[in-house]
């Protein structure tokens, strides 16, 4: 009937490279919040200590995947991971945002990566802003309106993606809130009291 010993060999390497997957993915997504986090406190050297680890975890993740795509979707959330990590970090630095094929993902992984840049914008105005450093928290606004408007044009129909883009939109519109806020403060403070 059936070949239980080598059927049960492949079941056992099918459910290895699965659980490998899982965990490789998870590793970049450990790793990418190490990036993020020293990113946004300006610290690049462990950025880039951290990116090179997540950037060797990707590559074993690919490679898995290219073997085994069945489990793409189990490679996923690591990925849009990097890509956020790694886009984060490309802007800060130097000013933009690294293209797909330089990243070497597909297009829905790249956007969904991408999109979650703004949250981490965000947090970086916001730490520019308890600095009293108000013009590159009014950058940083004007990028994350500039990458809604540029997801919008690419008019998303899957719903997941659609929710980034709206996300997107509101992460634009803290930073907005927190900029008000902040004028208005600096403004009372630096107006004479009033008796």
């Amino acid at each position: 009937m059936l070949d239980v010993k080598k059927l049960y060999d492949e079941l056992r390497r099918y459910e290895q490279v699965k659980d490998e997957v899982v965990q490789t993915s998870i590793k970049v997504a450990r790793l990418s919040k190490a990036v993020v986090y020293s990113t946004i406190r300006k610290d690049f050297a462990s950025a880039e200590r951290a990116m090179r680890d997540m950037e060797e975890a990707v590559a074993k993740l690919k490679r898995l995947v290219e073997e085994w795509p069945m489990f793409y979707g189990n490679a996923t959330t690591g990925l849009q991971e990097y890509v956020e990590a790694t886009a984060l970090y490309r802007y800060l630095k130097e000013g933009r945002l690294p293209t797909r094929e330089e990243l070497g993902v597909d297009v829905y992984t790249y956007l969904m990566g991408v999109a979650e840049i703004a949250g981490e914008l965000g947090r970086t105005a916001t730490e520019e802003l308890l600095r009293k450093e108000v013009e590159p928290a009014r950058r940083l606004k004007e990028a994350v309106e500039r990458l809604y408007l540029d997801l919008l044009a690419l008019e998303p129909r899957d719903f997941e993606l659609r929710k980034k883009v709206d996300y997107v939109g509101s992460q634009a519109n803290w930073i907005i809130e927190k900029l008000f806020y902040a004028s208005t403060c600096r403004k009372e403070e630096n107006s004479p009291a009033t008796a």
